[in-house]
């Protein structure tokens, strides 16, 4: 039965399909049980081992437009021409992903005719559909871990799909995709992808355009640093003469506005156009960049005169630290200021580690009344008076402290006049008991505010 499909030269895809494999084909869309897509895919690999005894002469032909393809010094060549002379020499269109699953390029000739591919290529981007059949791979350890082509079979595509992982110095950078045009993948297909994608990504790394792809040594270094792998000493030292370590450092993370790979990776390298940057590079959509501390000034002056403010959404930086190995925690610690700025309603683009210490510390406290216990009973007293009177007792305290016990400046943040302060400093004073000249007390009412703020 299998010979009596197979051997029909010219038999149309959607026949087989249909008679063989009972699926149904409506409008570009094939529904087929999973078995039986499992018993097709098997059939075509089958189908392919049989027919690799073919005519002797035609791996010569084959090895002959294989190095039409890729020249000596093809690195050079417009990389869409490679794409072109790739597809014209496996007599089918494809398309080239990267790991976001975000189309870098597609021959022209054979084109796509793929439907969903088709509106892939429209979009940018791959739809769920297969970014699922690629994910599904993952867990079971069916996905290769080289460049050897794998098939991948998405059910509302009715076309067969030969697949191939782009590596470039062992490391993933995306994926070559060969579709079959409905007429079938034929055994040199899989000879020849592996090596094609291999190439590819050579040439990738020749152009400017596709830097985002790759990452440097230190950027890889960081990478498996923050994901909790060890790193050699070796690593670690070249980490440490790249931040010029130790010293003081800072840590930034840098939210964009759009968070596409692409878009990340253009505002990342935007940030290298900044001298005082030690370090910049990618993390799980994150601009992270390093900084002496004694450089802050200097960078925040040419930021403020830069147009970057207007692509971030926002920014926050770390405590300052001196070795590698504190990287991870001030990481963990610097991300989880967004999550607290947005806890406490704050707008402001830049969130300062200093703004933010203490809050950190309560973010770790998870017991509510336990946080609310320590609450200076001046506080309270306030907010009753406030509550009961309509004064602004309370909002007197916060700034008089946040403007360092200064009435001159104090006055002008409340725009109220002098007399009037110094009026609600001594209510604050009759009705509370508190020195407003002891620092110590001054900062127990600060904090006491703060946990205020932090319970909502």
């Amino acid at each position: 039965m299998y010979n009596e499909y197979m051997d029909i030269q010219n038999l149309d895809l959607r026949d087989l399909l249909t008679t063989r494999y009972d699926a149904t084909i409506k409008e570009n869309q094939i529904q087929i049980s999973p078995d039986q897509l499992e018993s097709y895919v098997l059939d075509m690999a089958q189908r392919l081992a049989e027919n690799k005894k073919e005519d002797p002469s035609a791996p010569t032909a084959y090895e002959t437009g294989y190095r039409n393809v890729f020249p000596p010094l093809f690195e050079n060549e417009d990389f869409h021409t490679l794409v072109e002379r790739t597809a014209k020499f496996l007599e089918r269109s494809i398309v080239i992903i990267d790991l976001g699953f975000h189309v870098i390029d597609y021959s022209r000739n054979p084109k796509v005719t793929d439907t969903l591919w088709t509106a892939n290529i429209r979009r940018g981007s791959c739809t769920y559909e297969f970014i699922e059949a690629i994910t599904e791979m993952l867990p079971s350890e069916r996905l290769p871990k080289n460049s050897d082509a794998f098939f991948v079979t998405c059910p509302i595509s009715d076309e067969l799909k030969l697949c191939s992982l782009l590596y470039y110095k062992k490391h993933p950078i995306g994926y070559v995709i060969l579709l079959d045009n409905k007429k079938g993948i034929e055994p040199y297909h899989q000879q020849f992808l592996p090596r094609i994608s291999k190439k590819l990504a050579k040439a990738l790394r020749f152009h400017v355009e596709y830097s985002d792809m790759f990452i440097s040594a230190s950027s890889e270094i960081l990478t498996n640093l923050l994901n909790g792998n060890p790193i050699e000493e070796g690593e670690t030292q070249l980490l440490a003469k790249t931040l010029m370590a130790p010293c003081n450092l800072k840590m930034y993370l840098i939210r964009g506005r759009l968070n596409t790979l692409h878009d990340v990776s253009y505002l990342r390298n935007q940030f290298h156009a900044f001298p005082q940057l030690l370090h910049v590079f990618v993390y799980h959509n994150y601009i992270v960049a390093f900084i002496k501390e004694e450089d802050e000034a200097s960078l925040d002056e040419q930021f403020r005169a830069s147009n970057l403010k207007e692509q971030i959404y926002d920014a926050a930086s770390s405590n300052v630290f001196h070795y590698i190995d504190e990287i991870p925690r001030q990481y963990r610690l610097t991300r989880a200021t967004f999550s607290i700025a947005a806890k406490l309603g704050r707008q402001e683009i830049f969130h300062d580690w200093r703004d933010y210490e203490f809050f950190h510390i309560l973010n770790e406290c998870k017991n509510r009344d336990l946080l609310e216990s320590y609450v200076h009973p001046a506080i309270f007293r306030l907010m009753e008076y406030d509550t009961t009177k309509d004064g602004q007792l309370l909002e007197t305290l916060t700034s008089y402290i946040k403007c360092g016990l200064s009435v001159k400046d104090t006055a002008a943040a409340l725009f109220v006049h002098r007399n009037t302060l110094t009026y609600r400093l001594k209510k604050i004073t009759e009705l509370t008991g508190v020195n407003l000249e002891n620092i110590s007390e001054l900062i127990r009412l600060e904090r006491s505010v703060q946990i205020l703020e932090f319970l909502g």
